[in-house]
């Protein structure tokens, strides 16, 4: 486990509550995932210590939300006096052969179920039966975004994984002191905190939410009425955006797919520098390819599409774990097939919304949508924004990691789909880029093609490194384009048509 001091503020921004309140909807539930494959079996009595030692040193693994009644104050962290390591830390055997894609078919089950928000917002699960050539278990960690973004993520890594198989055993920290607060104690307490004219005017207007949230129950045409202005509000937002969306994925559901993609780092970045770009122009012109060989294979063609993508907000040297971002959204150029001008015309697009010209909804709406009645709150998320993609890229690591005496052979990252119809997560991890995108099955009807298009649009891009022998030159030629035969990616393999199983809980474990 690493050293690093990692820091945690205990009150909730209104992002971050606006977030805890929106998992409690299926279509804009915020869970990540991340998905370890791992070369051996560990020990689950090893792994169990070793994640107890973490939830003992990182709070946040054993703190719960509590609110108050009335937005007087901010909803707290505060550490769960019944946290049980053996709901949070599960153990299952794989149904089916043990391919990868049988992996992925379980998350996706478990990735779709709500997380208890009278709880840590986090759960891990062993999964036992994996039979790769590099991986024979996977743990499988879920958390809300109201817990960590994918920087702070990549900071909890550092506290939970090891540098070595065997590090040297360490005390066990003591168990942190549980805070027994109740929403009523929150409130009364903040009050008490507040001057007679502030908790006047606090309380009228918590009797206004209180009034339009009965309102929505009591007289359903006031309740149109103000779901019409918030949804005015969003549209407002929508027509902002730099494109239209597309017309083939406009449907939403809630039956979502993973599919994964790796590749090595040395030959993105090579082919980024090829055309002086960076790693992450070349990330999403990855996924500009895809969308356009998939929209073209359905026969619908379309010049761009809106693309969000989270922009991490810390400044040098800040170790906070919380939601610390901001997002740019932009009009992703996808028509253009050559592979330099489409890099190089992203790389104008994410330069110009960076530099402040694109609308954070996100910042604008958050502290309106946080203490919305959730009746209303309900279906106003990014998908309301007309936001076709999403697309995230965080900073990995460069050396191998370690957890419960076995090796992390894969780390695929899996955002979650606030309403949009593709998330795409991109995180590198000794030596190589691993890609997790989450996609609605509403939205891209035909599964088969878009996997397709992921890995011809991804070797797209990676066609246009420089070989090894010329990466291995001083100079830098102009390099030829070359045919790309042979998938540079390697992907999930396809869904198998059989009917999908329950997975399995190993007796003993609780």
């Amino acid at each position: 486990m690493g050293d690093t001091t990692v820091q945690f503020d205990d009150r909730l921004s209104a992002f971050d509550y606006m977030m805890f309140r929106a998992d409690m909807d299926a279509h804009s539930r915020t869970s990540l995932m991340f998905i370890e494959t791992l070369d051996e079996v560990p020990d689950f009595a090893t792994l169990r210590e070793q994640i107890d030692r973490a939830s003992r040193v990182v709070p946040r693994l054993r703190q719960r939300v509590v609110a108050p009644l009335l937005p007087l104050a901010p909803a707290r962290w505060v550490v769960d006096p019944d946290f049980s390591l053996a709901y949070h830390l599960r153990r299952v055997v794989l149904p089916g052969p043990g391919a990868l894609r049988d992996l992925l078919d379980l998350a996706e089950v478990l990735h779709a179920t709500p997380l208890d928000p009278g709880r840590p917002l986090w759960e891990a699960t062993l999964v036992e039966g994996l039979d790769e050539p590099d991986a024979k278990a996977a743990l499988l960690w879920k958390l809300s975004h109201t817990v960590t973004d994918g920087v702070g993520g990549m900071l909890l890594d550092q506290m939970i994984h090891q540098d070595s198989r065997g590090p040297s055993p360490e005390p066990m920290p003591p168990v942190p002191v549980p805070q027994d607060v109740t929403p009523l104690e929150l409130t009364q307490s903040a009050v008490r905190g507040l001057p007679q004219r502030l908790v006047l005017g606090s309380l009228s207007r918590a009797a206004g939410i209180a009034r339009r949230a009965g309102n929505a129950v009591t007289d359903p045409r006031a309740a149109v009425g103000s779901a019409a202005r918030t949804i005015d509000d969003l549209r407002k937002l929508a027509d902002s955006a730099a494109a239209e969306p597309s017309p083939l994925l406009r449907r939403r559901g809630l039956d979502h797919r993973f599919s994964t993609l790796d590749f090595p780092l040395a030959d993105i970045r090579a082919a980024a520098k090829t055309h002086g770009c960076s790693v992450n122009d070349a990330y999403l012109a990855g996924i500009a390819g895809a969308m356009r060989i998939y929209h073209e294979r359905l026969g619908v063609p379309i010049d761009s599409l809106n693309l969000a993508m989270p922009v991490n907000a810390r400044a040098g040297g800040d170790a906070t774990a919380g939601n610390q971002w901001s997002a740019i959204t932009m009009g992703l150029p996808v028509a253009e097939p050559d592979v330099a001008t489409r890099m190089l015309a992203i790389r104008k697009c994410v330069l110009h919304a960076r530099s402040g010209s694109s609308i954070d909804p996100t910042a604008i709406l958050a502290p309106v949508l946080s203490w919305l009645p959730q009746q209303l709150l309900a279906g106003t998320g990014t998908g309301s924004l007309g936001i076709d993609v999403q697309a995230s890229n965080v900073p990995g690591k460069v050396a191998e990691r370690y957890i419960a005496g076995t090796r992390i052979t894969r780390s695929v990252p899996i955002g979650p789909l606030p309403g949009v119809a593709m998330m795409a997560t991109m995180v590198s991890f000794a030596g190589k880029c691993f890609v997790g995108v989450n996609y609605d099955t509403a939205a891209f009807s035909d599964t088969e093609a878009l996997e397709q298009a992921l890995t011809a649009g991804f070797d797209e891009v990676l066609a246009e490194a420089p070989s090894s022998t010329a990466k291995d030159a001083a100079a830098v030629p102009a390099p030829a384009r070359k045919p790309a035969p042979k998938p540079a990616t390697s992907r999930t393999p396809a869904r198998k048509t059989a009917a999908r199983k329950a997975p399995a809980t190993k007796d003993g474990d609780k």
